[in-house]
């Protein structure tokens, strides 16, 4: 019998109020955010769930809450799944063009807006995501950040420790079937508050025109 892991993005926050940046660490959710996380609560509220996983920092942790609002699932803290970690903005030579080519490293040394590099980002979470795996459950919720959630769906798709182009939304439901030899992804960026998003911009371009102020 196959494993169901959910995969969740929390919900909307804002990095730019008034176009300054805040630091991550302490960003909650907007109050979009909080009805997007009930939105998947209600999604969820007939889904077996016999754990949940958040990765510690507020914004994951509020919506798995909301999400889970009434339930009895046990909820754990894995700071392993915590987004990949910038560098002081007003340090990049070219914002820009760190913001846009964010997420599309050419070498594991490069570092996420002068911050942390994708290579170390990519041991730390397939690290803890390993450790998830050889734990015993059935169907797991793990409420994190969209790079995250590119990086595990990355490599559980092929096998190697690499980001592709994909996509997560605000409150973006992901579902991993797996097996010991494989995984399916059966379902990926389902936001059952707006089912066909109308955004098309892609995270970091959204967060650019924040912070510019465009």
């Amino acid at each position: 019998m196959r494993r169901r892991l959910l995969l969740l993005r929390h919900g909307e926050v804002d990095y730019f109020p008034g176009g300054r940046p805040v630091p991550p660490e302490g960003v909650g959710l907007t109050e979009r955010g909080r009805a997007q996380a009930e939105a998947v609560g209600e999604l969820l509220r007939g889904v077996p769930l016999d754990r949940a996983v958040h990765s510690g920092l507020r914004r994951t942790q509020e919506t798995a809450e909301i999400a889970l609002k009434g339930r009895s699932v046990p909820l754990e803290a894995w700071p392993e799944f915590q987004e990949i970690r910038p560098g002081r903005l007003k340090d990049l030579e070219d914002p820009k063009e760190a913001f846009l080519k964010a997420f599309f490293p050419r070498d594991p040394s490069d570092r996420f807006l002068g911050g942390e590099r994708y290579g170390d980002f990519l041991d730390r979470v397939l690290a803890a995501y390993a450790r998830l795996l050889a734990q015993p459950w059935d169907t797991l919720l793990l409420v994190a950040h969209g790079g995250v959630i590119r990086a595990i769906l990355s490599y559980a798709l092929t096998g190697k420790p690499i980001l592709l182009p994909l996509e997560v939304h605000p409150c973006g439901l992901s579902v991993l079937d797996m097996d010991e030899e494989r995984a399916f992804l059966r379902l990926h960026n389902l936001t059952p508050y707006e089912l066909l998003p109308q955004e098309r911009r892609t995270t970091m371009e959204a967060l650019w025109e924040a912070y510019y102020g465009g």
